[in-house]
């Protein structure tokens, strides 16, 4: 298993298949793996879904092992959402999904996002709890392509401008 230090970074034309790969995993392992499907598609379009539209999409890495990732995709000026948080199911609960969170959280208030919205699965459990570790509010539930789902919003600032980033 690869050790050292862990590297953050946008995504590259060169990655596809590794975050292809990854999502894949990940979906699998957390139970939550359909059949391939247009909903995935924005993970064939990452530079067009995510960072042209002013999002991000970053990538986690020990040495050349990619071990995390995820995306904030532009709602409006005001609004990211995050999306695709996966990490390697070999490397779960070390604290890789919540450094990812942070940096892009940190990541959206540079670009100006005033809040971050999300959903996730019933079943994610391990999901939910970083999530509202991190101060996420649970808005509502639904359903999301056949699976029931959980909406999270999170305020970057408040009113006074104090940044509210997850811990």
């Amino acid at each position: 298993m690869p050790q050292g230090e862990v590297i953050f970074r946008r995504f590259e034309l060169g990655d596809a298949d590794d975050v292809w790969h990854l999502h894949r995993a990940a979906s699998e392992d957390g139970g939550v793996r359909g059949p391939e499907g247009a909903w995935e598609d924005d993970l064939r379009a990452i530079l067009e879904v995510y960072i042209k539209p002013g999002g991000d999409f970053l990538l986690a890495h020990i040495g050349p092992r990619l071990v995390a990732m995820g995306g904030l995709k532009a709602v409006d000026a005001d609004v990211a959402q995050l999306k695709r948080m996966r990490v390697d199911p070999a490397f779960r609960r070390r604290g890789f999904g919540r450094r990812l969170l942070r940096e892009l959280e940190s990541r959206a208030v540079a670009a100006g996002f005033k809040r971050i919205v999300l959903d996730t699965t019933m079943i994610q459990l391990g999901a939910q709890r970083l999530y509202e570790i991190a101060d996420y509010v649970r808005c509502r539930e639904g359903t999301l392509h056949g699976y029931a789902v959980i909406f999270y919003e999170k305020r970057l600032a408040d009113e006074a401008g104090a940044l509210h980033l997850a811990k």
